[in-house]
């Protein structure tokens, strides 16, 4: 099972406009807390929960730089790469119907990752 405590992630932007996000995690037993930060996101926090099959069940909350809050909620699947690091994928949707959104992220050891930290 993939272990978050103290790693460090960074999204890789899906669309064109998108900016890196980036993660800071705690873990402690089978519950994952992060905090994050981005270009368009002042403060963010989620919390989560990892199954029996390694998979992040999470619900998050941030204020962006429009000073409007957003929430909801995800599942990011976690993939053990070659070099050590982890690439985590899934998906995010907002509680206030937003439509769902597909996310990506690397440890920051990732070497593919090419986004500066």
């Amino acid at each position: 099972m993939a272990t978050y405590h103290n790693k460090k992630f960074v999204s890789v932007p899906v669309h064109d406009a998108d900016s890196p996000i980036f993660f800071t995690c705690i873990q402690e037993g089978v519950i994952v807390r992060a905090t994050y930060t981005g270009e368009e996101i002042q403060c963010g926090r989620f919390v989560g929960m990892l199954n029996q099959h390694g998979e992040l069940h999470f619900t998050y909350h941030h204020v962006n730089t429009k000073n409007e809050l957003r929430s909801g909620e995800g599942r990011l699947f976690p993939e053990r790469l070659s070099d050590g690091s982890l690439k985590l994928s899934g998906s995010w949707q907002g509680m206030n119907g937003w439509a769902m959104e597909s996310m990506l992220c690397y440890s920051q050891t990732a070497r593919k990752l090419k986004t500066s930290v």
